[in-house]
């Protein structure tokens, strides 16, 4: 199924994914699937309720694209099983998968719930969780806002690609690019063999430049200067992301997938930066 596959529940959080998403399709001209799930236990109870449920939906989205004032072709799901098997199944082939993230947990943590946590690990099309702002509307709600995509960059190829996914989007909304490539060092004790002489600071972070410089060129990001922002940034690559994503309209991260075939386990950055980001997360997993 091609297009942008939205999970949604009837909560909050999926409402905000839902807005998200037929945004997401009308800008890059696409259709939109809203996929709903009945678990099997409640297959036989819920049928007979089905068509009003997808009524229901159907009424939430055109009332969503009238506000946002947006036409995008959708088609509307209710998909027997799990959540996590309903939407990975729908998402096949598909262009993204949009989700809702709930809030803050009982002491105060943001938490990835853990439909999310296993679609994320799992899907094979880009993912990008959408949580609502606690403190303040949506930069693309601000006029004269300045829109910013921000990209975690390292030395992977993941890295490379959610660079390029990150370009195409800056491309395609006016905003304005920042790579960001963090990196951080526990000790300046000499080098094992070195006789004591430890390498100078500024060249740890020369190093992390030309990384960066290499990432750009490899992702073929070709935006004008006024419009590419590369930093490099000195902390925990996490907590980097984090402060640099606040006021952008979306950070896009590359995992790894670390793990077996049936279950591909988040890297600590990329879990990181989902459960804390106030923003859009985008993530791209080889």
């Amino acid at each position: 199924m091609d297009g942008i596959v939205v999970g949604v529940n009837g909560s909050v959080e999926a409402d905000e994914a839902l807005d998200w998403a037929l945004k997401e399709a009308a800008s890059r001209r696409l259709p939109l699937t809203v996929v709903q799930a009945a678990p099997e236990r409640d297959e036989t109870r819920l049928a007979p309720l089905r068509p009003e449920r997808l009524a229901v939906t159907r009424e939430i989205v055109d009332r969503v694209a009238a506000r946002r004032g947006v036409t995008v072709d959708t088609e509307v799901l209710c998909l027997p099983g799990p959540a996590p098997e309903a939407l990975l199944d729908a998402s096949e082939g598909a262009d993204m998968l949009v989700l809702g993230r709930r809030r803050r947990g009982r002491v105060g943590r943001r938490m990835l719930g853990s439909v999310s946590t296993t679609v994320v690990e799992n899907a094979d099309v880009p993912v990008t969780v959408v949580r609502r702002l606690d403190d303040g509307p949506t930069p693309e709600l601000v006029e004269g806002a300045e829109h910013r995509v921000v990209v975690g960059v390292d030395t992977s190829v993941p890295s490379v690609a959610a660079l390029r996914h990150g370009a195409e989007v800056a491309e395609r909304t006016g905003a304005v690019l920042e790579p960001v490539f963090a990196w951080q060092i526990t000790t300046l004790a000499p080098l094992p063999g070195s006789w004591g002489w430890a390498p100078p600071i500024d060249d740890y972070e020369k190093f992390a430049r030309q990384c960066l410089d290499a990432a750009v060129h490899d992702a073929g990001v070709t935006l004008p200067a006024e419009r590419l922002r590369p930093q490099v940034l000195h902390g925990q690559a996490a907590k980097m992301l984090v402060e640099a994503a606040t006021g952008a309209d979306r950070l896009v991260v590359g995992t790894r997938g670390l793990g077996g075939f049936d279950r591909l386990v988040l890297g600590s950055t990329s879990r990181q930066v989902l459960d804390f980001a106030p923003c859009p997360v985008t993530v791209l997993r080889r």
